[in-house]
């Protein structure tokens, strides 16, 4: 993204300003005493900077280099270039974020460049924290000159904004994950499989970044115009079914970020399981609260970031009903071999859909968050048939990172 034109914009500095008050006041005391030629240098300042500092305003074309994603919590730089346009040189040029969202902050001072000539760029790099996941609009930074004498500050505005995705906290579990890799639905449709697998042809769909070329049909693609990709039915890939619960009281406590602990641990988990399993099984859909998800088109290197994408907008609900959803549900159940959850509570809602999945011969594991006046001692593990209910930790626990083995 780049700007060129934008509003003009002139403030005084904390010296400017003093010399302004300093030029009302013998301004005034010149009308008692004879303080007129004090007076007359002081206007013969203000008028030079005036002119001098509009003549080298600085006129600048600026061109973010921004990250796809953040993760929260974490720093990251804000890469941009600043090329000077105009014919004149730009002297001391200040080069500063302003109108950040209040969840992400700058890390140290703004950039400064003693000159830029016509014509010329430079780099400019900030470092910010993002404190917060979410989508996020990010303006252009704001370039301005105090040059000559650091009395007037004269800036161009532009209200170009990017979108920043600023993910949820996660990391790698201790997790078995041998059994992954073992359970498999025969006759499933996989967009990607092992490179030591003997895969079955089934069609093609579009070219998606993240397949690889090897699997482009040339053919479809000549005679549709469009890049196409091959695709196989892939029988030892193990598919699962991701569930994540949303369901918060209104009344339930928030953070200064105005966060609710609870559900962010249970989103940090959920990001830090399909983080954890990407390599040993292929993550066919996704249901945050009442909302299902299909990634069965995505390529299987996209998959979790697709996944991570979506929980970094993810927001709360007071209730939801499942019972509409369950015949679809239990038709996806059939095409996978395991299913897990992430829950703030274990409820009957819940339970009747994890014996549905049971009921089609799916693994299930719930992970239930240890939340204040929950039922569930922390470390609590219920096992029934092949299904697992634990009780994994308190929100402070995950989302610092300080879970046991799972």
């Amino acid at each position: 993204m780049a700007a060129t034109r934008g509003r003009m914009r002139l403030a005084a500095t904390e010296p400017g300003r003093m010399l302004l008050l300093g030029t009302i006041f013998f301004g005034l005391a010149a009308q008692i005493v004879p303080a007129f030629g004090v007076l007359s240098a002081l206007v013969v300042v203000m008028l030079t900077v005036l002119v001098v500092g509009f003549v080298l305003r600085p006129r600048v074309d600026v061109t973010a280099h921004l990250p796809d994603h953040v993760v929260a919590g974490q720093e990251t730089q804000f890469r941009y270039t600043i090329e000077n346009v105009a014919r004149v040189p730009a002297y001391d040029l200040s080069v500063r974020l302003a109108g950040l969202p209040a969840t992400i902050e700058q890390v140290g001072g703004p950039e400064t460049i003693a000159r830029l000539g016509p014509g010329q760029s430079t780099p400019v790099v900030a470092t910010v924290r993002a404190r917060r996941r979410g989508s996020h609009p990010i303006p252009l930074p704001i370039c301005e000159s105090s040059f000559p004498f650091n009395l007037l500050r004269f800036s161009r505005v532009r209200k170009d904004r990017q979108t920043l995705t600023v993910r949820p906290v996660f990391y790698r579990l201790q997790m078995r994950l041998s059994h992954l890799a073992a359970e498999s639905r025969y006759g499933l449709s996989g967009s990607a499989g092992r490179a030591e697998v003997s895969p079955e042809y089934a069609g093609n769909r579009p070219f998606l970044p993240g397949d690889s070329p090897r699997r482009i049909d040339t053919r479809a693609w000549a005679r549709l115009s469009v890049p196409a990709t091959k695709q196989y039915h892939n029988d030892s890939d193990s598919h699962v079914g991701l569930v994540l619960d949303t369901r918060i009281e209104s009344a339930r406590a928030r953070s200064a970020a105005q966060e609710i602990p609870e559900l962010e641990a249970a989103i940090s988990l959920c990001a830090s399981i399909a983080f954890t399993i990407q390599r040993h099984c292929l993550i066919d859909w996704l249901l945050v609260g009442a909302e299902l998800h299909d990634l069965a088109t995505w390529p299987r290197t996209m998959r979790v970031d697709r996944v991570h994408e979506i929980l970094a907008t993810v927001d709360s609900a007071e209730r939801y009903d499942l019972d509409r959803m369950a015949d679809a549900l239990a038709n996806r159940f059939r095409r996978i071999s395991q299913v897990m959850f992430v829950l703030l509570r274990w409820d009957d809602m819940y339970s009747d859909l994890l014996e549905l999945a049971v009921a089609a011969r799916c693994r299930c594991t719930a992970y239930t968050v240890v939340t204040p006046g929950s039922d569930r001692p922390k470390g609590e593990t219920v096992r029934s048939g092949s299904s697992i209910v634990m009780s994994v930790g308190t929100p402070e626990e995950i989302l610092a990172g300080r879970l046991g083995p799972l």
